[in-house]
Protein backbone atom coordinates (compact mmCIF):
# COMPACT_ATOMS: atom_id res chain seq x y z
CA UNK A 1 0.00 0.00 0.00
CA UNK A 2 1.39 3.11 -0.71
CA UNK A 3 1.85 5.92 2.35
CA UNK A 4 0.00 8.89 2.21
CA UNK A 5 0.71 11.68 1.07
CA UNK A 6 0.87 15.62 2.35
CA UNK A 7 -1.71 16.91 -0.18
CA UNK A 8 -2.31 20.75 0.43
CA UNK A 9 -5.47 22.43 -0.72
CA UNK A 10 -5.99 25.89 -1.20
CA UNK A 11 -9.14 27.11 -0.82
CA UNK A 12 -9.91 31.09 -2.14
CA UNK A 13 -13.42 33.48 -2.17
CA UNK A 14 -15.57 32.26 -4.65
CA UNK A 15 -18.92 33.27 -6.05
CA UNK A 16 -22.35 31.50 -4.92
CA UNK A 17 -19.14 29.64 -2.11
CA UNK A 18 -18.90 27.17 -5.32
CA UNK A 19 -14.84 26.06 -5.10
CA UNK A 20 -15.16 26.65 -1.41
CA UNK A 21 -17.43 23.88 -1.68
CA UNK A 22 -15.32 22.17 -4.21
CA UNK A 23 -12.35 22.23 -1.75
CA UNK A 24 -14.33 21.11 0.87
CA UNK A 25 -15.29 18.15 -0.93
CA UNK A 26 -11.97 17.36 -2.73
CA UNK A 27 -9.85 17.03 0.93
CA UNK A 28 -13.04 14.74 2.42
CA UNK A 29 -12.30 12.98 -1.17
CA UNK A 30 -8.21 12.39 -0.97
CA UNK A 31 -9.06 11.37 3.01
CA UNK A 32 -10.84 8.65 1.22
CA UNK A 33 -8.40 7.83 -0.71
CA UNK A 34 -5.91 7.13 1.90
CA UNK A 35 -4.28 10.79 1.66
CA UNK A 36 -3.27 13.39 4.31
CA UNK A 37 -5.01 16.26 3.14
CA UNK A 38 -5.14 19.97 4.95
CA UNK A 39 -6.78 23.39 3.41
CA UNK A 40 -5.02 26.40 3.83
CA UNK A 41 -7.78 29.07 3.73
CA UNK A 42 -6.91 32.65 2.48
CA UNK A 43 -10.03 34.08 4.14
CA UNK A 44 -8.27 32.93 7.24
CA UNK A 45 -4.78 33.14 6.11
CA UNK A 46 -5.07 36.11 4.20
CA UNK A 47 -0.89 35.77 3.78
CA UNK A 48 -0.61 32.64 1.85
CA UNK A 49 2.96 32.24 1.10
CA UNK A 50 3.44 32.73 5.30
CA UNK A 51 0.97 30.20 5.69
CA UNK A 52 1.98 27.62 3.15
CA UNK A 53 6.34 28.56 4.57
CA UNK A 54 4.79 27.25 8.25
CA UNK A 55 3.00 23.98 6.81
CA UNK A 56 6.31 23.37 4.41
CA UNK A 57 8.57 23.81 7.68
CA UNK A 58 6.26 21.26 9.56
CA UNK A 59 6.77 18.41 7.73
CA UNK A 60 7.55 17.84 3.81
CA UNK A 61 4.72 18.28 1.25
CA UNK A 62 3.76 16.27 -1.56
CA UNK A 63 1.18 18.28 -3.25
CA UNK A 64 -0.35 21.64 -3.88
CA UNK A 65 -3.72 22.09 -5.23
CA UNK A 66 -5.61 24.87 -6.11
CA UNK A 67 -8.67 26.05 -8.37
CA UNK A 68 -8.50 28.71 -11.12
CA UNK A 69 -6.19 30.47 -8.63
CA UNK A 70 -2.66 31.03 -7.40
CA UNK A 71 -0.84 30.58 -10.64
CA UNK A 72 0.29 34.04 -11.01
CA UNK A 73 0.77 33.81 -7.07
CA UNK A 74 4.61 34.85 -5.88
CA UNK A 75 5.86 36.01 -2.76
CA UNK A 76 7.98 38.99 -1.91
CA UNK A 77 10.71 37.07 -3.18
CA UNK A 78 9.16 35.91 -6.33
CA UNK A 79 8.68 32.72 -5.49
CA UNK A 80 5.37 30.50 -6.44
CA UNK A 81 3.17 28.06 -4.64
CA UNK A 82 5.52 25.01 -5.88
CA UNK A 83 9.15 27.15 -4.80
CA UNK A 84 7.79 27.81 -0.98
CA UNK A 85 6.22 24.14 -0.79
CA UNK A 86 8.84 22.53 -2.71
CA UNK A 87 6.44 20.63 -4.10
CA UNK A 88 4.11 20.21 -7.29
CA UNK A 89 1.40 22.94 -7.74
CA UNK A 90 -1.54 21.36 -9.99
CA UNK A 91 -3.73 24.32 -10.76
CA UNK A 92 -7.34 23.09 -11.69
CA UNK A 93 -9.16 24.89 -14.14
CA UNK A 94 -13.27 24.55 -13.70
CA UNK A 95 -13.98 27.24 -16.42
CA UNK A 96 -12.24 27.40 -19.47
CA UNK A 97 -8.71 28.47 -18.59
CA UNK A 98 -7.99 30.54 -21.40
CA UNK A 99 -11.39 33.04 -19.64
CA UNK A 100 -8.73 33.38 -16.86
CA UNK A 101 -6.10 34.12 -19.23
CA UNK A 102 -3.46 36.95 -17.27
CA UNK A 103 -3.32 33.84 -14.41
CA UNK A 104 -3.02 31.44 -17.47
CA UNK A 105 -0.03 33.35 -18.43
CA UNK A 106 1.91 33.59 -15.26
CA UNK A 107 1.72 30.33 -14.32
CA UNK A 108 4.90 28.95 -13.86
CA UNK A 109 6.47 26.42 -16.33
CA UNK A 110 6.85 23.77 -13.56
CA UNK A 111 3.00 23.59 -12.81
CA UNK A 112 0.59 21.00 -13.65
CA UNK A 113 -2.36 22.13 -15.30
CA UNK A 114 -6.15 20.49 -14.87
CA UNK A 115 -8.75 21.49 -17.23
CA UNK A 116 -12.44 19.87 -16.98
CA UNK A 117 -12.31 18.98 -20.80
CA UNK A 118 -9.62 17.68 -23.09
CA UNK A 119 -10.52 20.41 -25.56
CA UNK A 120 -9.07 23.27 -22.97
CA UNK A 121 -6.13 21.22 -22.63
CA UNK A 122 -5.78 21.22 -25.99
CA UNK A 123 -6.49 24.57 -26.32
CA UNK A 124 -3.60 25.72 -24.09
CA UNK A 125 -1.37 22.56 -25.82
CA UNK A 126 -2.02 24.11 -28.93
CA UNK A 127 -1.77 28.14 -28.43
CA UNK A 128 1.19 27.78 -25.88
CA UNK A 129 3.23 24.43 -26.98
CA UNK A 130 3.55 21.40 -24.99
CA UNK A 131 6.56 22.65 -22.95
CA UNK A 132 5.17 25.37 -21.48
CA UNK A 133 4.11 23.76 -18.68
CA UNK A 134 5.06 20.57 -17.04
CA UNK A 135 1.78 18.83 -17.57
CA UNK A 136 -1.65 19.67 -19.18
CA UNK A 137 -4.75 17.06 -19.18
CA UNK A 138 -8.05 16.35 -18.50
CA UNK A 139 -9.65 16.08 -14.93
CA UNK A 140 -13.34 16.08 -15.27
CA UNK A 141 -15.65 17.57 -12.31
CA UNK A 142 -16.93 15.31 -9.34
CA UNK A 143 -20.21 15.34 -7.38
CA UNK A 144 -19.94 17.47 -4.42
CA UNK A 145 -22.76 17.72 -1.63
CA UNK A 146 -24.32 15.55 0.89
CA UNK A 147 -25.89 12.35 -0.85
CA UNK A 148 -29.96 11.93 -0.81
CA UNK A 149 -31.34 8.86 -1.49
CA UNK A 150 -34.01 9.78 -4.43
CA UNK A 151 -36.40 7.63 -1.74
CA UNK A 152 -37.24 4.37 -1.01
CA UNK A 153 -40.11 4.31 -3.79
CA UNK A 154 -41.63 6.43 -5.95
CA UNK A 155 -44.09 7.32 -3.66
CA UNK A 156 -41.74 8.95 -1.72
CA UNK A 157 -39.49 10.42 -4.40
CA UNK A 158 -42.22 12.60 -5.99
CA UNK A 159 -43.83 13.90 -1.70
CA UNK A 160 -40.11 14.69 -1.12
CA UNK A 161 -39.81 16.71 -4.42
CA UNK A 162 -41.86 19.51 -4.98
CA UNK A 163 -40.00 20.63 -7.66
CA UNK A 164 -40.61 19.37 -11.16
CA UNK A 165 -37.68 21.03 -13.13
CA UNK A 166 -34.82 22.94 -11.46
CA UNK A 167 -32.22 25.04 -13.38
CA UNK A 168 -29.41 26.49 -11.08
CA UNK A 169 -27.36 28.51 -12.66
CA UNK A 170 -26.51 32.37 -13.85
CA UNK A 171 -28.20 34.00 -16.48
CA UNK A 172 -26.09 36.19 -18.53
CA UNK A 173 -27.77 38.31 -21.06
CA UNK A 174 -26.65 37.77 -24.66
CA UNK A 175 -25.62 41.63 -25.08
CA UNK A 176 -23.21 43.13 -26.93
CA UNK A 177 -19.85 41.01 -27.61
CA UNK A 178 -16.70 41.22 -25.99
CA UNK A 179 -14.78 41.95 -29.49
CA UNK A 180 -17.80 44.98 -30.49
CA UNK A 181 -14.89 47.59 -29.98
CA UNK A 182 -12.40 45.82 -32.54
CA UNK A 183 -11.24 46.68 -35.68
CA UNK A 184 -14.17 45.03 -38.54
CA UNK A 185 -11.95 42.51 -39.69
CA UNK A 186 -11.01 40.84 -36.36
CA UNK A 187 -15.60 41.24 -35.70
CA UNK A 188 -15.67 39.64 -38.36
CA UNK A 189 -13.23 36.81 -37.29
CA UNK A 190 -15.49 36.32 -34.16
CA UNK A 191 -18.65 36.43 -35.79
CA UNK A 192 -17.81 33.44 -38.32
CA UNK A 193 -16.42 31.75 -35.64
CA UNK A 194 -19.31 31.55 -33.57
CA UNK A 195 -21.80 30.95 -36.46
CA UNK A 196 -19.57 27.74 -37.02
CA UNK A 197 -20.01 26.64 -33.34
CA UNK A 198 -23.60 27.77 -33.31
CA UNK A 199 -24.29 25.87 -36.35
CA UNK A 200 -22.38 22.46 -35.44
CA UNK A 201 -23.62 20.34 -32.06
CA UNK A 202 -20.96 21.47 -30.51
CA UNK A 203 -17.42 23.07 -31.69
CA UNK A 204 -14.74 24.05 -29.41
CA UNK A 205 -14.25 27.63 -28.96
CA UNK A 206 -10.51 27.78 -30.31
CA UNK A 207 -11.12 24.83 -33.10
CA UNK A 208 -13.79 27.45 -34.00
CA UNK A 209 -11.76 30.61 -34.19
CA UNK A 210 -8.76 28.58 -36.06
CA UNK A 211 -11.51 27.39 -38.82
CA UNK A 212 -12.76 31.04 -38.98
CA UNK A 213 -9.17 31.99 -39.86
CA UNK A 214 -8.55 29.48 -42.56
CA UNK A 215 -11.66 30.56 -44.30
CA UNK A 216 -10.27 34.32 -44.09
CA UNK A 217 -7.45 33.13 -45.59
CA UNK A 218 -5.37 33.19 -42.28
CA UNK A 219 -3.20 30.35 -40.72
CA UNK A 220 -3.38 29.71 -36.98
CA UNK A 221 -0.59 28.42 -37.03
CA UNK A 222 1.67 31.25 -37.45
CA UNK A 223 3.17 32.95 -34.53
CA UNK A 224 2.17 36.43 -34.91
CA UNK A 225 -1.64 35.20 -34.79
CA UNK A 226 -0.96 33.86 -31.10
CA UNK A 227 -2.16 36.25 -29.15
CA UNK A 228 -5.07 36.54 -31.03
CA UNK A 229 -5.62 32.96 -31.00
CA UNK A 230 -5.49 33.38 -26.62
CA UNK A 231 -9.25 35.25 -26.87
CA UNK A 232 -10.87 32.15 -27.89
CA UNK A 233 -12.88 31.59 -24.43
CA UNK A 234 -14.53 35.25 -26.32
CA UNK A 235 -15.91 32.49 -29.23
CA UNK A 236 -16.70 30.01 -25.72
CA UNK A 237 -18.38 32.27 -23.54
CA UNK A 238 -20.88 34.18 -26.20
CA UNK A 239 -21.83 30.51 -27.14
CA UNK A 240 -22.29 29.83 -24.30
CA UNK A 241 -24.94 33.07 -23.72
CA UNK A 242 -26.65 32.32 -26.86
CA UNK A 243 -27.57 28.75 -26.14
CA UNK A 244 -28.46 29.67 -22.70
CA UNK A 245 -31.15 31.75 -24.21
CA UNK A 246 -31.97 29.16 -26.50
CA UNK A 247 -33.26 26.68 -24.00
CA UNK A 248 -34.77 28.88 -21.62
CA UNK A 249 -36.90 30.58 -24.74
CA UNK A 250 -37.79 26.88 -26.06
CA UNK A 251 -38.87 25.95 -22.82
CA UNK A 252 -41.31 29.15 -22.25
CA UNK A 253 -42.72 28.34 -25.72
CA UNK A 254 -43.68 25.10 -24.49
CA UNK A 255 -44.88 26.35 -21.10
CA UNK A 256 -42.61 24.24 -19.41
CA UNK A 257 -42.03 25.38 -15.36
CA UNK A 258 -38.67 25.55 -14.71
CA UNK A 259 -37.16 26.95 -11.01
CA UNK A 260 -34.80 29.01 -11.22
CA UNK A 261 -31.58 29.78 -8.95
CA UNK A 262 -28.92 32.30 -9.39
CA UNK A 263 -27.80 35.47 -10.20
CA UNK A 264 -29.15 37.39 -13.65
CA UNK A 265 -32.95 36.65 -12.83
CA UNK A 266 -33.97 39.83 -11.87
CA UNK A 267 -35.07 41.26 -15.77
CA UNK A 268 -35.71 37.95 -16.93
CA UNK A 269 -38.66 36.88 -14.68
CA UNK A 270 -41.37 39.41 -16.64
CA UNK A 271 -40.02 37.84 -20.05
CA UNK A 272 -40.94 34.05 -18.94
CA UNK A 273 -43.73 33.50 -16.56
CA UNK A 274 -42.91 30.52 -16.56
CA UNK A 275 -40.07 30.80 -14.59
CA UNK A 276 -40.03 30.58 -10.37
CA UNK A 277 -37.09 32.38 -8.88
CA UNK A 278 -35.27 30.18 -6.16
CA UNK A 279 -33.43 32.76 -5.09
CA UNK A 280 -29.95 33.97 -5.64
CA UNK A 281 -28.77 30.89 -3.44
CA UNK A 282 -25.42 30.00 -2.33
CA UNK A 283 -24.24 26.47 -4.02
CA UNK A 284 -24.76 24.40 -1.06
CA UNK A 285 -28.23 26.08 -1.19
CA UNK A 286 -28.41 25.03 -4.56
CA UNK A 287 -27.65 21.43 -4.00
CA UNK A 288 -30.31 21.65 -1.08
CA UNK A 289 -32.82 22.72 -3.57
CA UNK A 290 -31.52 19.71 -6.28
CA UNK A 291 -32.38 17.23 -3.48
CA UNK A 292 -36.21 18.70 -3.64
CA UNK A 293 -36.66 18.82 -7.18
CA UNK A 294 -37.38 15.41 -9.76
CA UNK A 295 -35.56 16.48 -12.90
CA UNK A 296 -32.42 18.84 -12.64
CA UNK A 297 -31.70 20.93 -16.31
CA UNK A 298 -28.12 21.10 -16.99
CA UNK A 299 -27.03 23.48 -20.02
CA UNK A 300 -23.44 22.30 -20.23
CA UNK A 301 -21.56 25.79 -20.39
CA UNK A 302 -20.51 24.69 -24.00
CA UNK A 303 -18.41 22.28 -22.67
CA UNK A 304 -19.22 19.33 -25.18
CA UNK A 305 -16.43 16.75 -24.57
CA UNK A 306 -16.11 17.52 -20.81
CA UNK A 307 -18.04 18.39 -17.75
CA UNK A 308 -20.22 20.24 -15.61
CA UNK A 309 -20.58 19.75 -11.52
CA UNK A 310 -24.61 20.04 -12.18
CA UNK A 311 -25.75 16.73 -13.56
CA UNK A 312 -22.89 14.93 -11.20
CA UNK A 313 -24.27 17.12 -7.79
CA UNK A 314 -28.29 16.08 -9.37
CA UNK A 315 -27.39 12.78 -9.24
CA UNK A 316 -26.14 12.95 -6.31
CA UNK A 317 -29.04 15.02 -4.42
CA UNK A 318 -31.39 11.71 -5.53
CA UNK A 319 -32.37 13.79 -8.60
CA UNK A 320 -33.38 12.59 -12.47
CA UNK A 321 -30.54 14.96 -14.50
CA UNK A 322 -30.76 15.95 -18.03
CA UNK A 323 -28.06 17.85 -19.91
CA UNK A 324 -27.29 18.77 -23.53
CA UNK A 325 -24.67 16.23 -25.21
CA UNK A 326 -21.18 16.49 -24.16
CA UNK A 327 -18.49 13.26 -24.91
CA UNK A 328 -18.10 12.50 -21.14
CA UNK A 329 -21.63 12.06 -20.08
CA UNK A 330 -21.63 9.93 -23.03
CA UNK A 331 -19.26 7.91 -22.47
CA UNK A 332 -19.69 7.49 -18.54
CA UNK A 333 -23.68 7.66 -18.23
CA UNK A 334 -26.08 5.31 -19.95
CA UNK A 335 -28.17 7.60 -21.76
CA UNK A 336 -31.49 7.09 -21.00
CA UNK A 337 -30.81 4.78 -17.61
CA UNK A 338 -28.57 6.75 -15.87
CA UNK A 339 -28.84 10.47 -17.40
CA UNK A 340 -31.32 12.22 -20.23
CA UNK A 341 -28.91 14.10 -23.09
CA UNK A 342 -30.58 16.70 -25.37
CA UNK A 343 -28.97 17.77 -28.96
CA UNK A 344 -28.88 21.75 -30.07
CA UNK A 345 -29.58 20.37 -33.26
CA UNK A 346 -33.01 18.93 -32.58
CA UNK A 347 -33.77 20.84 -29.03
CA UNK A 348 -37.35 20.76 -29.81
CA UNK A 349 -37.00 17.32 -29.28
CA UNK A 350 -34.98 17.66 -26.11
CA UNK A 351 -37.11 20.24 -24.90
CA UNK A 352 -40.39 17.87 -25.18
CA UNK A 353 -37.78 14.86 -23.41
CA UNK A 354 -37.65 17.31 -20.36
CA UNK A 355 -41.38 17.81 -20.42
CA UNK A 356 -42.19 14.28 -20.47
CA UNK A 357 -39.38 13.30 -18.01
CA UNK A 358 -40.56 16.05 -15.58
CA UNK A 359 -44.21 14.56 -16.05
CA UNK A 360 -43.39 10.68 -15.24
CA UNK A 361 -42.41 10.52 -11.22
CA UNK A 362 -41.71 6.96 -11.86
CA UNK A 363 -39.33 7.25 -14.92
CA UNK A 364 -37.41 10.20 -13.31
CA UNK A 365 -37.33 7.99 -10.23
CA UNK A 366 -35.51 5.07 -12.06
CA UNK A 367 -33.27 7.31 -13.57
CA UNK A 368 -32.19 9.23 -10.62
CA UNK A 369 -31.67 5.71 -8.77
CA UNK A 370 -29.45 4.32 -11.73
CA UNK A 371 -27.85 7.53 -12.16
CA UNK A 372 -26.59 8.10 -8.13
CA UNK A 373 -25.58 4.23 -8.33
CA UNK A 374 -23.34 5.02 -10.85
CA UNK A 375 -21.56 8.55 -8.96
CA UNK A 376 -21.12 6.99 -5.96
CA UNK A 377 -19.48 4.24 -7.64
CA UNK A 378 -16.94 6.39 -9.90
CA UNK A 379 -17.55 10.35 -10.00
CA UNK A 380 -17.32 11.56 -6.26
CA UNK A 381 -13.69 13.57 -5.08
CA UNK A 382 -12.06 10.34 -4.26
CA UNK A 383 -12.39 9.24 -7.56
CA UNK A 384 -10.53 12.30 -9.20
CA UNK A 385 -7.28 11.78 -6.68
CA UNK A 386 -5.20 9.40 -8.48
CA UNK A 387 -5.80 11.60 -11.55
CA UNK A 388 -4.73 14.89 -9.50
CA UNK A 389 -1.53 12.75 -8.07
CA UNK A 390 -0.57 11.76 -11.37
CA UNK A 391 -0.26 15.45 -12.54
CA UNK A 392 2.17 16.20 -9.73
CA UNK A 393 4.19 13.39 -10.69
CA UNK A 394 4.53 14.73 -14.10
CA UNK A 395 5.26 17.82 -12.50
CA UNK A 396 7.80 16.92 -10.20
CA UNK A 397 10.59 16.51 -12.48
CA UNK A 398 10.81 20.41 -13.41
CA UNK A 399 11.42 20.82 -9.52
CA UNK A 400 14.60 20.27 -7.61
CA UNK A 401 12.56 18.06 -5.05
CA UNK A 402 12.43 13.99 -4.26
CA UNK A 403 9.34 12.03 -5.93
CA UNK A 404 6.49 11.64 -4.48
CA UNK A 405 6.92 9.03 -1.91
CA UNK A 406 6.49 5.27 -2.88
CA UNK A 407 7.07 2.82 0.25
Amino acid sequence: MEPALRIILIKGRSTYDLLRAFIDDAATGFAEAGHAPEILDVVAEPDIGAGLARRAAEAPIDLVYSLNILGDFRDPEGRTLGDIAGAPHVLHFVDHPLSHLERLEKTPANAAVLTIDPSHADAIVSIYGEDRFAYVGFCPHAAVGPTTSPGADVGAFQASRPIPILFPGTYAPVGAPPWSAMQAGVQRLFEAAVEIALASEWTAGHLALDAAMRSAGLSPEDPQFSGFRKLASYVHERVRAVRRTQVLDAAARAGLLVHVAGKGYDSLLARFPNLTFAGDVGFLDSVTLMARSRVVLNINANFGAGSHERPLCALNAGAAAISDLSSFYADHFEEGREMSLYRWRDLGAGIAALSELAGDPRAAFEMATAGQVKVLAGHRWKHRAAVIIAAAEQARSRLSAPALRKD
